[in-house]
């Protein structure tokens, strides 16, 4: 993955704040698949690829859903942090623009300011990586009326030229 792609990301859609406290999950990461007939898109899969496989757990903020991991700082240069998460024994370099803050035992950080070893809990917003799952179309009849017709994923069929 494009390391400005990813910070690109993170500058976006991701949440800091220190690792202080314990995470009240209101569904495990299977869940929100299962439960909540929720997939992840393929736009997602390739924009957090890194992160792949380290979701924690499902976070309700203020009626938002996010998901949530942890990592570490192992590096800071200026506004170039680089981030390990052990999740999913990873690593991930960001650049979070320089008004940026962090929260970090209610004290307000600039990026810059981390130190190594510190660590922070990260949340992506639910909404940014995943979509629902399409288990139902509506077909038209002859008398105009729409008809639901269970739909499921399949294997595409080649075509001919």
């Amino acid at each position: 993955m494009n390391v400005r792609m990813l910070a690109a990301a993170v500058a976006a859609t991701f949440s800091f704040q220190a690792f202080a406290e314990e995470q009240e999950y209101v569904m495990s990461c299977a869940e929100l698949a299962t439960d909540m007939s929720l997939e992840i898109t393929e736009e997602g899969r390739e924009r957090f690829a890194n992160l792949a496989g380290s979701c924690m757990g499902i976070v309700d903020r203020d009626g938002a859903l996010y998901m949530h991991t942890s990592m570490v700082v192992r590096r800071v240069r200026g506004n170039t942090v680089t981030l390990y998460i052990p999740a999913n024994d990873s690593t991930i370099v960001v650049e979070p623009d320089s008004d940026a803050r962090v929260d970090i035992g209610g004290r307000k950080m600039r990026p810059r300011d981390l130190a190594r070893g510190q660590e922070l809990d990260l949340f992506i917003s639910v909404d940014k990586f995943t979509q629902p799952v399409i288990d139902e179309i509506m077909m038209p009849t002859e008398s105009g009326e729409l008809l639901a017709a269970p739909a499921a994923s399949a294997a595409a069929l080649p075509t001919t030229g």
